[in-house]
């Protein structure tokens, strides 16, 4: 993700349904795809949606920082 800003680039948080848990994503809407997620790629979820949008935007930082 080199010489990408973090501007270009847009956190969602989705509730899932089993287990009843937020994970984010990071999608790249010039090119309609999704860049990184916490839960097909680390297995993380959340409890709150604010709790894993804090965490998808300290992550979409660390890749924007790269």
């Amino acid at each position: 993700m080199q010489d990408r800003q973090a501007a270009h680039f847009k956190v969602a948080v989705q509730l899932m349904a089993e287990p009843c848990l937020w994970r984010w994503e990071i999608h790249d809407p010039q090119r309609d795809e999704v860049v990184a997620n916490s839960w097909t790629a680390e297995w993380m979820a959340y409890e709150s949606p604010d709790e894993a949008y804090r965490a998808g935007s300290a992550r979409l930082r660390d890749l924007v920082s790269n």
